[in-house]
């Protein structure tokens, strides 16, 4: 029975009827904190390696791809972070219960009061957490956008129109209700540390993951500017001019006709051109003509019979 009593959470044995709860430890002052446990350290060393881990690795996955070449792609990358971050949530979730299962009680917060308080904060926060992850999906819960599964739009549905980072509140609301719950002053530095350790996360993590975005979106705008400019050269180009078929029959006849009018008169040796040996018949043509024409025998005869008639 003593074993079965040490199995379960301060949180529970406090409120089970007829459960003997004489073994819990209360503290005051100084004793409220062991620090010589080693459940302790191990705890707050899982809580401070975890947002390391995914950021250290995420940076070098966005700048190297060494994931998505191992796993071929950035969905396969995206499941490796997924799997690892999450087992490493819940590993850290139990040395979390170990540690401060181990710590002394803080007789304060066994008042009803702050059980209450306990239920609201735990029951908040994983509203927070689940919601989350529900309106970013695992692909953008779990580092997709460092292995380059970009959203489309930011989200701004529930849980985000009330925080500006769901997650990270919820889980240290988590973290601080189940300290008052197992009425643990232990567990209330270590949710204090939580919340130390995710805000200084934050100052890198927004910052790298809206540099992303806006290259994401720079690259994007640059492409559309190209894809413009080059529709508007295809359109602007001027399409090469082709001259009428009659324009070029009319040129090519002006051409053969200043060739031949401007051919020399006469070549080195002093030989006739051809046009002067068509000259030349066109006259010697005429003179034949001109010494055989009937006009000519006339005026010939007349001339000899006139001759004649002088004689006589």
């Amino acid at each position: 029975m003593d074993a079965i009593i040490d199995l379960i959470p301060p949180k529970v044995a406090a409120y089970i009827p007829g459960l003997d709860t004489s073994a819990y430890v209360y503290a005051t002052g100084a004793d409220l904190i062991n620090f010589d446990k080693r459940s302790f350290w191990i705890s707050v060393a899982s809580i401070v390696f975890n947002p390391l881990y995914w950021n250290i690795l995420a940076r070098h996955e966005y700048r190297e791809k060494t994931l998505q070449k191992i796993f071929g792609g950035s969905l396969g990358a995206t499941y490796f972070f997924f799997v690892t971050i999450f087992s490493l949530g819940i590993l850290r979730d139990y040395l979390y219960e170990r540690a401060i299962a181990e710590q002394p009680h803080w007789e304060l917060l066994t008042h009803p009061g702050f059980k209450a308080l306990a239920l609201a904060l735990f029951g908040l926060g994983q509203l927070f957490v689940v919601t989350s992850i529900y309106a970013l999906g695992l692909t953008g819960t779990y580092l997709g956008d460092y292995c380059g599964i970009l959203m489309s739009h930011r989200v701004t549905s529930f849980p985000f129109n009330v925080l500006e980072d769901p997650m990270y509140v919820g889980s240290t609301m988590a973290f601080l209700g189940t300290a008052i719950w197992c009425e643990s002053a232990a567990g209330l530095a270590i949710s204090a540390l939580v919340w130390i350790i995710y805000a200084i996360a934050l100052k890198y993590e927004g910052p790298f993951t809206g540099m992303i975005y806006e290259k994401a979106a720079e690259v994007k705008a640059e492409a559309k500017r190209d894809a413009e400019e080059a529709k508007e050269s295809k359109t602007s180009a001027p399409a090469p001019s082709t001259p009428p078929r009659k324009s070029e029959r009319l040129a090519e006849a002006a051409t053969t006709a200043t060739a031949s009018t401007a051919a020399p008169a006469a070549t080195a040796n002093g030989a006739a051109t051809p046009r002067r040996r068509a000259a030349g018949r066109k006259s010697a043509i005429a003179n034949e003509t001109l010494a055989a024409s009937p006009m000519r025998v006339t005026r010939s005869r007349s001339k000899a019979r006139s001759d004649a008639e002088g004689s006589e």
